[in-house]
């Protein structure tokens, strides 16, 4: 703001000269300058204050310049005044109505106070612009000064502001600080805003402590700890966990399915047996999605039965009620493997009666230490030709297995449960006939003869014979044509009689209708009695019959027989149960059908000729012939006992014996008929 100016007296001096000897104070200039209608100044060498080279006189107040003067020089005169010196100089002068004392100069200002109100001084400019630079310079709603700026502010502090409000510019604004605290009781302030620790989501608890925002949830701040608000519509948290929201979209998979950690009951047993015997529920708990509830834990539901424990595993309300679910007569307590098809293809086959199938990959006979793979283990592998037992017969060929009549179930496997030599009617013999089937009728042989005639099945096979069962090779060998006369003579099987009307059945050989002899003389039979495997639906076995009758007593009653007599439950055994016999149904003799290892004569055609006889003594005289292997099949019950009896009995007479060789005794899983095929 500009004062009033002093009033003062201008005095002119126009046209004198300055002269004098030295006594001036005018300081002297540097150079003449030339005074318009004044005399020349000259200086003088008195004592000047101040002196100059050549400075010429100014005349004149202010800026005039004095006319008509020359240009003087010396050495200590003053020259006068060259600018305003106060004010009053400056009261007309276009510079400004301040004087400049620095350089004499009329300028618009020098500081604050030479400003009207309303404008400040430039200091650089030293000219009045329109601001401020002094509080009286403001009023209204801009009252203080910003000395900075030169412009009039709201505020220069934050007092200067309403409570609730701080200085941010020049501007009140909405805040706080140290000097201005916050407005409303329970709020603090955080920097330059107010916050309610204990509910404000940006400074929970602490200044400058944000909650974080949660997916599909809101952000929530109680009692000063950050948390998860409400799910935002159509999402859920069921796991409970605000690490991942609300991260179930209810409408894609609906409810939540339960509390996280909780437990429930829970039973995946059939209904009705929870609680029955070893039976009870167990606990869950849901998982930590909420999704879904975890395994039953500690439950008890029903199980095989375990033998003869007293428990109820199968929760059936009655202990040790193990079943038969195959009904094959088996159950696991009793060694059955298999009890249905998720086991095995055809669980009645499998158990331990059954036999072993080599390369069907099943157990069959649940015994791992049966081979599925090898063949069983041959049971007779040397030669025997005195004490042959029946089960030596057996052995030899190669049914290897024996049980009892009446074993514990889980022992009842198959086999052969007694093996007899007895007389063909099915008596026993004495000690002299049993004495002679033993030691002569009957043997275990690796060979008969050398032409060949070895086992089909493993190294031996068995011989029964109505004379000495050898060839020329073996001990104690006597010729069959002439005979080995023994001590017994009976009556064939009663049952094979009955069949064919008391009396041996003719036959139909080349010759035509062959007549029938009578007795069983010089007779073996071995007896086997075997308990019929439970897989197995019929068997087979092998065989070869040899007579010295031929060619001489071929169709008359000198006529030895070998029978095969099966008593079994299966249908289409033949009435008089012989199952080895040719394709005209004659029974196996010198007049059978395959008759055709021997010497051609009459209507015999012998297509095998003599030369597997060779070393047998059938061949001697070329009498003797015999059939090349045959094979008799015949069904059987699953299961059962069965008895096949194999025999040999003279005809008519004691001489001119006849033998038959027996191998490869095998089960089948397949039926069959009755039948004798070459």
């Amino acid at each position: 703001m500009r004062q009033a100016l002093p009033f003062v007296f201008l005095f002119v001096s126009v046209g004198l000269s300055a002269c004098g000897s030295g006594a001036s104070n005018a300081p002297g200039g540097s150079g003449g300058s030339t005074s318009t209608g004044g005399s020349s100044a000259s200086g003088g060498s008195g004592a000047a204050t101040s002196g100059g080279t050549g400075g010429t006189s100014a005349g004149g107040s202010g800026n005039t310049a004095n006319t008509g003067g020359q240009a003087g020089g010396g050495t200590g005169g003053d020259a006068g005044p060259t600018g305003c010196t106060s004010n009053t100089d400056c009261a007309s002068d276009p510079g400004g109505p301040t004087c400049d004392p620095s350089t004499g100069k009329c300028v618009g200002c020098l500081g604050a106070t030479d400003c009207p109100t309303g404008q400040y001084c430039d200091t650089a400019t030293k000219k009045c612009g329109a601001g401020c630079d002094e509080a009286s310079d403001c009023s209204g709603a801009t009252p203080f000064c910003n000395a900075a700026t030169k412009a009039c502010v709201t505020c220069l502090k934050d007092t200067d502001c309403p409570s609730g409000q701080i200085c941010a510019s020049n501007a009140c604004a909405t805040g706080c600080s140290a000097s201005q605290p916050c407005p409303t009781a329970g709020e603090t302030c955080c920097g330059a805003s107010c916050h309610d620790l204990q509910t404000d989501v940006n400074a929970c608890g602490a200044c400058g402590t944000a909650c974080n925002s949660y997916p599909n949830a809101a952000t929530q701040c109680v009692a000063g700890a950050c948390g998860m608000g409400a799910c935002a519509a159509g999402f859920a948290d069921c796991n409970e966990s605000a690490i991942d929201g609300c991260e179930w979209n209810t409408g894609v998979g609906g409810a939540c399915a339960c509390k996280p950690g909780s437990t429930q009951s829970c039973y995946t047993g059939p209904t009705g047996t929870a609680g029955v015997g070893e039976c009870k529920a167990g606990q869950q708990t849901c998982d930590a999605s909420g999704l879904l509830w975890g395994p039953c834990l500690n439950q008890v539901v029903p199980s095989d039965e375990v033998c003869a424990n007293g428990l109820d595993e199968d929760c059936s309300g009655t202990a040790d009620d193990v079943k038969d679910t195959d009904g094959d007569g088996w159950t696991k307590c009793n060694g059955d493997c298999c009890e249905d098809s998720s086991q095995c293809s055809k669980p009645k086959n499998v158990n331990p009666g059954a036999f072993e199938v080599v390369g069907n990959s099943v157990d069959d006979d649940c015994d791992p230490a049966t081979s599925d793979t090898t063949p069983t283990t041959d049971c007779a592998t040397t030669a025997k030709w005195t004490g042959v037992t029946a089960t030596d017969v057996a052995q030899a060929i190669d049914l290897c297995q024996f049980t009892t009549a009446s074993p514990p179930l889980a022992q009842k496997k198959w086999g052969v449960i007694t093996a007899q030599h007895l007389q063909p009617n099915g008596t026993t013999p004495n000690a002299t006939a049993l004495s002679e089937m033993q030691n002569w009728q009957t043997a275990v042989v690796q060979n008969y003869g050398t032409g060949g005639i070895v086992p089909t099945k493993g190294p031996t096979m068995a011989g029964i014979s109505s004379g000495r069962m050898r060839d020329q090779n073996d001990p104690n060998y006597v010729n069959p044509n002439s005979g080995a006369s023994f001590s017994t003579s009976t009556s064939p099987p009663p049952a094979y009689l009955a069949a064919h009307a008391g009396a041996l059945p003719a036959s139909a050989g080349c010759s035509g209708t062959c007549p029938a002899g009578s007795g069983a003389n010089d007779p073996v039979n071995v007896r086997l009695t075997i308990r019929v495997p439970t897989n197995a639906q019929s068997f087979s076995y092998k065989f070869r019959f040899f007579s010295s009758e031929y060619w001489t007593y071929q169709c008359t009653i000198f006529n030895d027989f070998y029978l095969a007599l099966l008593t079994t439950g299966a249908a289409g055994i033949p009435a008089d149960k012989n199952i080895s016999f040719d394709s005209a149904n004659n029974p196996v003799s010198v007049n059978n059908g395959f008759f055709d290892l021997c010497a051609a004569k009459g209507c015999n055609t012998c297509p095998f000729g003599m030369g597997e006889l060779a070393g047998t003594g059938m061949q001697l005289s070329n009498t003797g012939g015999g059939t090349k292997w045959l094979t008799t099949t015949a069904p059987v019950v699953p299961g059962e006992t069965m008895v096949i009896e194999f025999m040999v009995f003279d005809v008519s007479d004691h001489i001119l014996d006849s033998l038959t060789i027996l191998d490869n005794f095998q089960w089948s899983l397949d039926p069959s008929g009755v039948g004798t095929t070459g």
